[in-house]
């Protein structure tokens, strides 16, 4: 039986194992989950450990558990796949956040281009808080779902020169519908070795609904970007970055 998981970014029991939970776990767990007395989930705090609880009592609608048994787990994948995703249209956007999340990516990087539905003020990052907090909601609801032992990294939205230059750190590629010489599957399948020097850390940069244009790419490979192709196909933005996710696991792990 699935037990039901949540996400916490700091727990710590009292000396008797006791833990007051946060009043919108607690609401879920007793209006939504209608969880009584003695049922059990399962708390985690991103760091590998998981903490399996018994609910012993509801006080001012906030749960109080006690602790049954800690346990580390280790499911996160060996490479730390980190997205570089234009913003799109919302809900399109939330749903590579909620995908993407349940295929294993390590981070999400934001930004806007000249494409983008968003064109935020360019000496400004500033989309709403409102915004962000509902993204991270939806990640961490979706690694709590899907059993992650950690929640993915969400960086605010950030300009398109900006995230070519961060991409830098590690191996990167940007995914572009007009290259016609490297494909995702052979360029992954050739840089095996260039992954292993780069700590198996992989940055995938996927574009807004009109694509790049030409002078991003050239921008991109100037500094070392690779762009690459993920087939004769044009797919919507979420579904090329839930297309590349997909085959850089199944080709590397």
């Amino acid at each position: 039986m699935q037990v039901n998981r949540f996400y916490l970014n700091r727990i710590i029991f009292d000396q008797d194992r006791i833990l007051e939970l946060p009043y919108d776990i607690s609401r879920q767990l007793i209006n939504v989950l209608r969880c009584q007395v003695n049922d059990q989930v399962v708390i985690f705090d991103g760091s590998g450990f998981e903490y399996k609880v018994k609910i012993i009592n509801v006080r001012d609608k906030i749960c109080r558990v006690k602790l049954i048994e800690k346990n580390f787990v280790d499911n996160e994948n060996k490479f730390k796949v980190t997205i570089f995703i234009s913003l799109i249209k919302q809900n399109r956007f939330e749903y590579a956040l909620q995908k993407c999340t349940e295929l294993g990516v390590f981070a999400f990087v934001p930004f806007y281009s000249s494409r983008s539905v968003y064109q935020l003020d360019k000496n400004t990052s500033f989309i709403g808080e409102n915004k962000i907090s509902r993204w991270k909601s939806i990640i961490k609801e979706a690694s709590e779902q899907c059993g992650r032992s950690s929640v993915p990294e969400l960086f605010d939205p950030i300009p398109f020169e900006t995230a070519c230059k961060k991409a830098t750190d590690s191996c990167s590629i940007i995914l572009w519908e007009n290259e016609e010489k490297i494909k995702l599957k052979s360029f992954l399948r050739n840089s095996k070795d260039l992954l292993k020097e780069n700590d198996f850390n992989i940055n995938i940069i996927v574009g807004p609904e009109g694509g790049f244009s030409p002078d991003e790419i050239k921008s991109a490979n100037s500094i070392g970007i690779k762009s690459v192709s993920l087939g004769d196909l044009i797919l919507r933005s979420e579904t090329a970055a839930i297309s590349a996710i997909s085959n850089v696991f199944y080709e590397l792990n």
